[in-house]
């Protein structure tokens, strides 16, 4: 279950700078969908990708001017057709960057294999068998460190741990998690689109009755988030 914690500091340093890269994990790409809740008397638990891509990606990208993904999730996203080809086009216009390990310098690419030597033991991803598992949020780390980017954007309560560990701090300590529900934050500040965008955030952390319990509805998320980051959305 996803918790909101506000404030965060990375979170701020990026609103001062939006033209920093941030890099992005096929959660934030592919729509969020929840049908394996049974839920009663609750709306749609999926969003078409069509709509999710004008309410939440399409904005991103306009607001965050150095959105990037790795080629690992690259590889993850492009199974579904749709969404491939929808990439493929920001790819090629630049509107999306795609980050390759091929593009690393010689000591970027050590300190890669060691970063995800490191990480990898904490997750189902086996860098000798470059299995599926979590490989795009392992490799997506790896290079971000590798490069000295500073953010990574994800939904995954698996990678955001990663990077909370104790043990992962010598390695990970440069590294910033923003999370979904600051993206969507920022994109109603900017769009205004709040109808689409609450439904996402509802779909995402206010849809079961825990989730009700821990977080706070769009209104109180909105208002809180005000109080802490709208002097740096001028």
């Amino acid at each position: 279950m996803a918790k909101v914690i506000i404030p965060n500091q990375e979170f701020i340093e990026l609103l001062k700078d939006k033209s920093q890269t941030v890099i992005i994990d096929a959660n934030l790409i592919i729509p969020p969908d929840r049908s394996d809740l049974d839920l009663k008397n609750s709306a749609s638990l999926n969003i078409p990708f069509e709509k999710y891509k004008d309410a939440f990606i399409e904005p991103l990208l306009s607001v965050f001017s150095n959105v990037a993904i790795h080629e690992a999730v690259y590889r993850e996203i492009s199974e579904t057709e749709i969404i491939k080809k929808y990439i493929d086009i920001k790819i090629t216009s630049g509107e999306i960057i795609l980050l390759k390990d091929d593009d690393l310098t010689p000591n970027e690419k050590s300190i890669r294999n060691t970063i995800e030597e490191k990480i990898s033991q904490f997750t189902n991803f086996n860098p000798h068998m470059d299995n599926r598992n979590d490989r795009g949020e392992v490799k997506s780390i790896s290079y971000a460190v590798a490069k000295k980017l500073i953010y990574f954007s994800t939904n995954d309560s698996n990678a955001i741990s990663l990077i909370n560990r104790t043990e992962l701090n010598p390695f990970l300590h440069s590294l910033g998690a923003i999370k979904v529900y600051e993206l969507i934050y920022a994109i109603r500040v900017f769009h205004k689109n709040s109808n689409l965008l609450k439904g996402i955030y509802k779909l995402l952390y206010y849809l079961t009755t825990n989730e009700k319990k821990v977080n706070s509805d769009w209104g109180t998320f909105f208002n809180e988030c005000e109080k802490e980051y709208s002097k740096y959305c001028e």
